[in-house]
């Protein structure tokens, strides 16, 4: 028997995964498969390390290779059993591309007895990991190099991996991820210097059309906020009275959404050249760096901290502004800091005697946990919310996330405010990353692009001018106008005055020359049709 425990440990992790997710969900067939797809690899793995002749050195790999498949088994199972989503290439890109801060967050949002329940139960076996690891390197197995029974296990695990491969459950193993990522990640670096030498080369890459004037520009990024939660957007509450008395000074767009329901891949696609027609582009050419060549001066002014891959495209665009703030740097544990700590910054930015400025305040808005995102003084809301899911826990977050983002609200007037002080020619763009479920359409809280919903996707899009703003001579008010947020560069540049090759004025929701196309999320999901 202990010739076999590896057998036994092995099969006890795929039971346990399988059983896990079928008992907090359902068992169903395709998960089934997957525990097949683990079952083979584990052998494929094995027969691949059982061929090195060092005892020592087998040993070694073998201690490695059985704490990594433990470990992914793991995070397979907390994925499905907390939001019932298959760990593919998408939640593999957001991780890498998160912050400390939301990472943490998370942890302490969604880790609870339940998941402390099961990791306990993956990783007891760890205490018997030498006596794992010498029962696998002991045994004898039959297949050699040198013997057909290679050339046929060879064979069949080929086939096999290309089954997977076109049957595309090859996506959820995490290995595969980590290669094909480290491949993707050398083809942004050479498409980076490619675009970088074009831009070398061009006639007319960023040209100031009001340079005769003095330009200040804020465009306020929301954290999480769906319009389906906002009073000035039709929701029975009070969430955002700030916007409400000002609203006959506002453009509001009525049908604007974002391309994806995570603040890295939305925020890449709103601030670069990048969008689901030209998915690459996320690389090319960041709104600061437009900026930058335009004559202005750069400010990014975020309650976040920096991405964790310094080379991602949103984390370009950050590092690109000429001034940049990140007040939830010195966080250790959750990011506790409102976003009125910010305001500050602002008013640095806007004393600032550049005679062109634009502003990118990124707020933290109203992402989970709701209850940290706003001061005592705006704890509003209390009794019980509408919601067709009649539960104290989700009572307790719709009033949770509402005081959130009113909260939202009290900021962006404040920063409207004081932008007003200032005599240039203005304006203030007020938009969210992406939106957020918070048990509407669906009985969960949060944004996962593995779990879409309406409210996700539906963002707000609020503008202000000052009296005698520079319009473009193309300028178009059409607040019906059915917007997503991935052409958000073109309609930036567009509105400030900026000419450039690169700007698209058919994809500026400003301009006389725009021109409707489909919006299409979720890679090849037509927004019109798929929530209907």
């Amino acid at each position: 028997m202990k010739g076999k425990l590896y057998i036994l440990v092995f099969i006890y992790w795929l039971i346990l995964e399988y059983l896990f997710e079928g008992l907090f969900h359902f068992f169903s067939i395709y998960r089934l498969f997957n525990i097949i797809e683990n079952f083979f690899f584990i052998a494929l793995i094995v027969f691949v390390i059982e061929h090195f002749e060092n005892v020592s050195f087998k040993k070694k790999l073998y201690s490695l290779f059985v704490v990594l498949i433990v470990a992914m088994l793991w995070l397979e199972t907390l994925m499905y059993i907390n939001f019932k989503i298959h760990f593919g290439p998408s939640s593999l890109l957001v991780f890498i591309n998160t912050n400390p801060d939301e990472v943490i967050e998370f942890v302490n949002e969604f880790i609870g007895f339940k998941e402390l329940f099961v990791t306990v139960m993956f990783f007891i076996p760890l205490l018997k990991l030498k006596t794992i690891v010498n029962s696998v390197s002991s045994r004898e197995f039959k297949f050699q190099f040198k013997t057909y029974s290679f050339f046929k296990l060879g064979i069949f695990t080929f086939l096999f991996l290309i089954c997977f491969k076109y049957s595309k459950l090859i996506e959820h193993n995490l290995p595969y991820l980590i290669v094909r990522s480290l491949v993707l990640n050398q083809k942004d670096n050479k498409f980076i210097e490619d675009f970088n030498s074009q831009i070398e080369e061009t006639t007319n890459l960023a040209k100031n059309i009001n340079s005769n004037i003095s330009n200040t520009f804020i465009v306020v990024i929301g954290e999480s906020i769906t319009s389906a939660h906002m009073q000035v957007y039709g929701y029975y509450r009070q969430t955002t009275p700030f916007l409400e008395q000002n609203k006959n000074s506002l453009n509001i767009y009525k049908d604007v959404i974002s391309p994806n329901t995570s603040t890295f891949h939305s925020l890449s696609k709103a601030f670069t050249l990048g969008n689901y027609e030209n998915p690459k582009n996320i690389l090319a050419l960041p709104i600061t760096t437009l900026f930058n060549k335009a004559g202005f001066k750069t400010f990014w002014i975020s309650n976040h901290s920096p991405a964790f891959n310094p080379a991602s495209a949103l984390a370009r665009v950050s590092t690109k502004a000429q001034s940049k703030f990140f007040n939830s740097k010195e966080v250790v544990n959750n990011n506790l800091k409102h976003d009125g700590e910010l305001l500050n910054k602002v008013d640095e930015a806007l004393k600032d005697n550049s005679q062109h400025k634009i502003i990118f305040l990124h707020l933290i808005g109203a992402h989970f946990s709701y209850e940290n995102r706003y001061p005592k003084e705006f704890d509003v809301f209390s009794d019980t919310p509408k919601t067709q899911f009649k539960d104290e826990f989700a009572y307790q977050k719709i009033n949770e996330y509402d005081n959130a983002v009113r909260y939202s609200d009290f900021i962006v007037d404040t920063v409207l405010k004081k932008l007003k002080t200032i005599k240039t020619n203005n304006y203030l763009m007020y938009f969210s990353d992406h939106g957020e479920e918070v048990f509407h359409d669906n009985n969960f809280y949060g944004h996962l692009e593995d779990r879409p919903t309406k409210n996700t996707f539906s963002i707000p899009f609020v503008m202000w001018y000052s009296n005698g703003f520079k319009y473009p001579k193309d300028y178009f008010l059409d607040e019906n106008r059915k917007y997503m947020t991935d052409d958000l560069w073109h309609s930036i540049a567009h509105i400030s005055g900026i000419e450039s090759d690169f700007v698209n004025n058919e994809r500026s929701v400003f301009s006389s020359q725009f021109v409707n196309r489909k919006r299409v999320i979720l890679i090849d999901k037509n927004y019109e049709t798929f929530f209907k």
